[in-house]
């Protein structure tokens, strides 16, 4: 009985955080934000997972950098906006993130790296989640 009082109450604050991020998104004019930045990155994501799975290392850590790179944007971008500390700060976890995997497949280990890898995407999905509009 306790667990589920206690799943039910994680379940209402992550609908609650939802709510949150869904209203903050729905306040904000993204008519001037940079989609090519973002499809550059979606697709530098793809090609990182080839890289780690291959044990490029050369080629991850540039990939790891430009994401890093466009996140840096993001978090420029989201912090000029203002109100949407929680889109900052995705934007600079992920930019940790990818330091991190770029640095993890320098020293060739690609079992972290893919770890890091995983939790970058994750949180990728988070911010797109909330902020990414629409496709029309």
């Amino acid at each position: 009985m306790p667990n589920a009082i206690i799943a039910r109450g994680a379940f209402a604050t992550a609908l609650a955080l939802l709510g949150t991020l869904a209203s903050a998104a729905a306040n904000i004019d993204l008519t001037d934000f940079n989609d090519d930045v973002m499809r550059n990155m979606d697709d530098t994501v793809k090609s990182l997972d080839s890289d780690l799975a291959g044990h490029d290392r050369k080629s991850a850590q540039a990939d790891a950098g430009s994401i890093r790179d466009g996140l840096h944007w993001a978090e420029e971008y989201f912090t000029r906006k203002g109100k949407v500390e929680d889109a900052v700060q995705l934007a600079k976890q992920g930019e940790g993130l990818a330091s991190d995997v770029a640095k993890l497949a320098a020293s060739n280990d690609f079992d972290a790296a893919l770890a890091s890898y995983d939790s970058l995407v994750k949180t990728c999905r988070r911010c797109h989640d909330a902020y990414k509009p629409p496709e029309l």
